[in-house]
């Protein structure tokens, strides 16, 4: 089996953690090459993946002929020129969330991508997660009828990742992240609801504080109501003070419920993914993965003995296997370059979940509903110095 070379821009934790080991699990994927301005960094990560190469500049790897993919994992602000250059250069690229900072960072790598006929996609890796995927099948079969409402949350204290996990501060400060919790955790909420609820957001309104000044000028905390364009509603929350984990996606649907979690549990989320019904079905008629996870509640053949002939509408927790999400984000990304199919997740609606956010801090200026796509007012967000993107 050919095997296809992935070079990595920033040699940082989430390439540590995501990134790496999801090369070296893939028969397809070697690393090809690793490049960090930081050298003691690069040292050490070169040391534990073993990469081909290494480079100081990127610009140098982008000329190196093995590498084929380019996983863009360095801070905020330097996501949009990275990928524009990788993709002038004739690579396919994955990019860390956020996508980008701007609208226009955001519009201008979508045309790039369109232009050079490479493939780009977010690293909006939970979307990947095998419940989030279940639970959009049983969507997508009208399990739970037409979805109408939905919500994703996750709210997650600087304490954890930021501090030990992160190989640097950067997410606290205005120059590299551009934004706190807005963009590195709801870019991620952003996305996994769009996704959930299978249409494009329309028009968002929001509300985004900063509580914890002394620790950082950013925000910490987001609330953000989105219309989709197929009518449907939604809300993505978050914060970075929160000292327990808490992540809860929910989609509601007119003749039945689903809940997702990927990123913690707790006395009032045991499952991962738990769903109901109100659809009658004989037991033989349920989706699989249903039927394969509806434990007896009473009695064994409680499912085959209603006088109906339909099992009892109740709640079904399943529980798939852990997986990893990056690796299956990987997986997806390699075989649409050697089928040359196009990503599940495009470009377009990556610049959306980008228009999404900063689309809710415009709103909190115009006092507004704000039209998201295309043709959205490329608003800056407090405390960032956009650089221009060449």
């Amino acid at each position: 089996m050919s095997k296809i070379g992935v070079g990595i821009i920033g040699a940082g934790s989430i390439a540590d953690i995501g990134h790496c080991p999801s090369i070296e699990a893939l028969p397809n994927a070697y690393l090809a090459a690793l490049c960090d301005t930081n050298t003691e960094f690069l040292d050490k990560m070169s040391r534990k993946w073993n990469p081909k190469k290494t480079y100081v500049d990127y610009h140098d790897m982008l000329e190196d002929k093995n590498v084929q993919v380019v996983i863009v994992g360095t801070p905020n602000r330097l996501h949009a020129q990275e990928a524009i250059d990788a993709m002038r250069a004739k690579k396919h690229v994955i990019v860390e969330k956020p996508f980008a900072c701007t609208h226009a960072e955001a519009w201008k790598m979508v045309d790039v991508c369109h232009e050079e006929g490479v493939f780009l996609m977010a690293g909006t890796n939970q979307r990947f997660w095998e419940q989030n995927m279940i639970a959009r099948k049983l969507i997508d079969d009208g399990f739970i009828g037409r979805p109408q409402m939905g919500r994703s949350s996750l709210h997650e204290g600087w304490s954890l990742y930021h501090e030990q996990l992160s190989f640097t501060r950067f997410r606290q400060n205005a120059h590299e992240a551009g934004a706190g919790a807005l963009f590195d955790l709801g870019a991620h909420r952003a996305d996994l609801l769009m996704y959930l609820m299978g249409s494009r957001p329309k028009r968002v309104m929001g509300i985004i504080k900063a509580f914890g000044q002394d620790y950082t000028e950013l925000d910490d905390s987001f609330w953000i109501t989105i219309e989709f364009e197929n009518g449907a509603t939604g809300v993505i929350s978050g914060d970075r003070y929160s000292p327990a984990v808490s992540n809860i996606s929910e989609v509601y649907g007119t003749e039945g419920t689903i809940f997702t979690g990927s990123e913690a549990t707790n006395p009032f989320q045991t499952a991962p993914l738990a769903v109901f019904t109100n659809k009658d079905f004989r037991q033989n008629e349920l989706p699989e993965i249903v039927r394969e996870y509806r434990y007896p509640q009473l009695f064994w053949s409680e499912d085959i003995m209603q006088p109906n002939g339909y099992v009892p509408k109740r709640w079904v927790p399943i529980y798939p296997k852990r997986g990893w999400a990056y690796k299956t984000m990987l997986e997806h990304f390699l075989h649409c370059v050697e089928t040359g199919t196009a990503p599940s997740l495009t470009p377009e609606d990556s610049a959306l979940v980008t228009d999404v956010l900063v689309g809710a801090y415009l709103s909190m200026k115009t006092n507004s509903w704000v039209e998201v796509g295309r043709h959205m007012e490329n608003y800056i967000v407090p405390h960032y110095d956009a650089p221009e993107i060449r």
